[in-house]
């Protein structure tokens, strides 16, 4: 049975169950996962929350769902994993840098029934006291978990110390897809390049140690930012 008296919601703990039997060889690739109303039974747990771990499953390339025929092991490389993933700020720091942030926007938004805290930001570093911008990040982040994050000032505020330090939540790695764009007026403007040049673009969520997703990401990087990926196989 899974806790309902958790802190953890029953859907990333129904996830946890489901990757475990799939990452431990229980359930194979190709094979079909227990239907909604077995695990209906099974759990005594509603059909949205099933319906929403089984999307979490999808998102990290796990589970496929086909129509009329259920959800099946589909261990696929579409996407790339990146444990351990730090925040701008630390990332920085580390580096023996000066962070600087621009909050562009901030706002709360609905999506799925989701109230989410949506901050964009302009990133970089301050290099011979000239700022040299490096991305346009977006977060958006369920105000069920993080109730009065938007009443942080995240110019001056690192996002994930904050998640650290006042939500005890420790971001622990990601679910990225990765894609080369054009780079438009906005993104040349904001970035400063003086002509339109390829960039990146990531789009993805977070999570934290034990599966539960914290952050949706949305990330512009520009030309002056470094990647350094590591990726358990």
């Amino acid at each position: 049975m899974l806790d309902k008296y958790n802190d953890l919601p029953l859907y990333v703990q129904l996830k946890n169950r489901l990757r475990d039997k799939i990452l431990n060889g229980s359930l194979k690739e190709g094979e079909v996962l227990p239907s909604e109303n077995q695990l209906m039974r099974e759990f005594s747990i509603t059909r949205s929350t099933i319906r929403r771990a089984l999307e979490e499953l999808v998102k990290e390339g796990l589970v496929e769902k086909e129509q009329g025929k259920g959800a099946f092991v589909r261990l696929r490389e579409t996407k790339q994993n990146l444990w351990n993933f730090q925040g701008f700020t630390d990332l920085s720091f580390k580096k023996n840098q000066q962070p600087v942030t621009k909050v562009l926007k901030k706002e709360i938004v609905m999506e799925d029934n989701i109230a989410y805290f949506k901050l964009q930001r302009l990133r970089g570093i301050k290099l011979n006291n000239k700022t040299r911008w490096m991305t346009i990040d977006q977060s958006m982040l369920p105000l069920d978990v993080f109730k009065g994050i938007d009443q942080f000032d995240f110019s001056s505020t690192s996002l994930y110390q904050t998640l650290r330090k006042e939500y005890q939540i420790f971001p622990h790695h990601v679910v990225l897809d990765i894609n080369p764009i054009m780079c438009d007026d906005e993104m040349c403007e904001r970035l400063e390049l003086d002509n339109p040049i390829p960039l990146l673009e990531a789009r993805g969520n977070v999570y934290s140690k034990d599966g539960m997703e914290i952050e949706k990401i949305h990330n512009i990087y520009g030309p002056h930012f470094q990647f350094k990926l590591n990726q358990y196989i």
